[in-house]
């Protein structure tokens, strides 16, 4: 057992030197706002990074003879400890900056900034030293593509290789699909592609109204679908229909696969969007939200003209069904239990290969269809119909697993929802409080929804809010496996 141990656990700390090492150097974004801006913080930023730096060169350095291409089961390891790890030291300026806080609301801070859940344990955040707020964004754009992908683009510049890391991290179903025939090519791809969105979407953040340093925080946000602001009233803090229009418009560019803006730039042609039934779908299910929000609330009157009901259905809704977590409003005043469709809108809205959570668009269509393939099958046993996916055929295998991740799904989701109403927590704010962060969403319902958040929470309430938010953005069976006998096993 013990030299199982060492066989895997070592190698894989040697490749988590870099991402320790990356984790340093992203630090000095928030310290040159703090040197700019004459913030008393200086120090503790660059002890936060000195502590990332050291420990990531020690396990660079000190495994160094186990250094060995990774296998698939080194993967699943190395992507679980990557984020825990990155959460843990992402966590240290929050530490270091708010003593006062107790380590449960940092810690459940740092998760939902770098799972781009959004859900903040925080209050007054505008109090906060913008240094500070701009290092919370920053998590969220770096885990919104994931510090995986980040890696496989320089790894292999270190002498390790990232193919199989960028299976494990990639959350395409159909993982052969390669862009490029080097997968570290891939992951330079995808990456150039969110850059070049990013720096489109603060240009057109501040072409909107917002200064250069809202711009750029909100940029990490929307592009990571994550919803952390710097604001407790959210986007919200604006009131600008300009501003929220922008945030639309690169909210839905995220919900899409980032390998369909790969294909549409190399093909310089938008038929990849029609042609992909993902895609397809996505751009379905919120009209079709969009539509059914919109039409209550004007049967309702909630709102005086149909242009500002418009407005806010369809804020709201792509901010919900895509994960981001913007508000705007207290959907929850709204009639016939709209706040509870949002909710369950994005458990499943975002496609995969987005930078969106949830169990992802793709595994709903298969679900879906298989479960219409099996009601044929049990009034003609006779007929073979092969379950088929737009220009894909599901495999058996496939399909089990997609049955299988429902089924652990829904286990997460009942034992975490009971294990925060031992606590004393109401079954609303329990059950949405796992819904809303196994699908990285931010907020739920009641006093963690869009008019509170997740500080008044007691630790156990957190502590479960994190580990889903954890297993959530790694799709549970990245998580999962590696606590089983097999895993282990010589």
């Amino acid at each position: 057992m013990l030299r199982t141990l060492k066989r895997l656990l070592f190698p894989v700390l040697n490749a988590l030197g870099p991402l320790l090492i990356i984790l340093a150097a992203a630090q000095l974004l928030p310290i040159a706002i703090a040197y700019r801006d004459g913030e008393n913080v200086l120090s503790e930023f660059f002890t936060s990074a000195a502590i990332s730096l050291l420990v990531g060169l020690l396990f660079l350095f000190s495994t160094k003879r186990f250094k060995r291409e990774l296998e698939p089961r080194d993967g699943f390891l190395l992507v679980t400890l990557s984020w825990f790890t990155a959460a843990v030291f992402g966590s240290i300026p929050l530490v270091l900056l708010l003593p006062e806080v107790p380590y449960y609301r940092l810690f459940f801070e740092a998760v939902s900034c770098l799972t781009t859940t959004g859900a903040t344990a925080l209050t007054n955040l505008a109090d906060l030293p913008l240094s500070l707020n701009y290092w919370r964004c920053l998590l969220s754009w770096l885990g919104g593509m994931g510090i995986i992908v980040l890696a496989v683009a320089i790894l292999p510049l270190l002498g390790v290789g990232g193919a199989q890391l960028f299976k494990v991290e990639n959350s395409n179903l159909f993982k052969d699909d390669r862009l490029t025939p080097r997968i570290a090519d891939t992951a330079k791809a995808l990456y150039g592609i969110y850059i070049l969105a990013s720096a489109a979407c603060v240009t057109a953040y501040h072409w909107a109204g917002m200064n250069w340093d809202d711009a750029v925080m909100f940029m990490f946000t929307t592009m990571s679908l994550s919803g952390i602001t710097p604001y407790d009233q959210s986007i919200g803090y604006f009131n600008s229909p300009a501003i929220e229009m922008v945030a639309v418009a690169f909210i839905v560019f995220s919900g899409f696969n980032f390998s369909l803006h790969f294909t549409a730039w190399r093909q310089r042609s938008i038929s990849a969007y029609f042609t992909d039934i993902e895609a397809r779908s996505w751009l379905f299910v919120l009209l079709i939200g969009i539509s059914i929000v919109f039409g209550v609330l004007t049967f309702n009157h909630v709102y005086p003209t149909w242009e500002i009901t418009l407005r806010h259905a369809v804020f709201n809704v792509a901010s919900l069904f895509s994960t981001t977590g913007y508000t705007t409003e207290n959907y929850e005043l709204w009639p016939s239990s709209l706040g509870f469709l949002l909710l369950i809108g994005s458990l499943f809205a975002s496609c995969s290969g987005s930078t969106g959570g949830g169990v992802k668009m793709i595994r709903m269509l298969i679900f879906v269809k298989q479960a219409i393939l099996c009601l044929h099958t049990l009034l003609r046993p006779r007929d073979f119909l092969p379950l088929r996916l737009g220009k894909h055929t599901i495999s058996n295998n496939l399909a089990a697993n997609v049955s299988a991740f429902f089924a652990l799904h829904v286990s997460v989701v009942l034992v975490c929802t009971l294990l925060i109403m031992f606590s004393g927590v109401n079954l609303t704010e329990a059950f949405s409080t796992v819904l809303a962060c196994i699908a990285n969403t931010g907020p739920g319902l009641g006093s963690v929804g869009p008019a509170g958040n997740y500080a008044s929470c007691n630790p156990m309430h957190l502590w479960v809010g994190s580990f889903c938010m954890f297993v959530g953005r790694l799709e549970l069976f990245t998580v999962f496996v590696i606590f089983t006998r097999s895993f282990w096993r010589s």
